[in-house]
């Protein structure tokens, strides 16, 4: 089972990603100490209005996750600078940690 304190940990690494970066769900799964599918149940449960920067987030692959809404995260990180490459990955020396 998974703990708030757990939780928190999430919450706290999600907001340390500085702006104009971004993590991988499977980094950020190491780093929180938790599978990468629990990152994802995490993402999904944020608060409503939540200004943790989730749109940091992506897969492995340097690539933003096809889902409805995405074009939504592509303009976040276009706001903050972070475009994709013309091959449609982000920047390698931008990933966080």
């Amino acid at each position: 089972m998974v703990s708030e304190e757990m939780r928190t940990v999430f919450h706290t690494n999600l907001a340390s990603i500085p702006s104009g970066r971004y993590c991988s769900y499977g980094d950020m799964a190491k780093l929180c100490s938790v599978h990468v599918r629990q990152v994802l149940a995490w993402l999904r449960k944020l608060p409503a209005g939540s200004k943790l920067p989730w749109h940091r987030l992506m897969t492995g692959q340097r690539r933003i996750a096809d889902y409805r809404g995405n074009q939504r995260q592509y303009r976040l990180l276009a706001e903050e600078g972070l475009l994709p490459e013309t091959n449609g990955r982000f920047p390698l020396h931008l990933r966080w940690p």
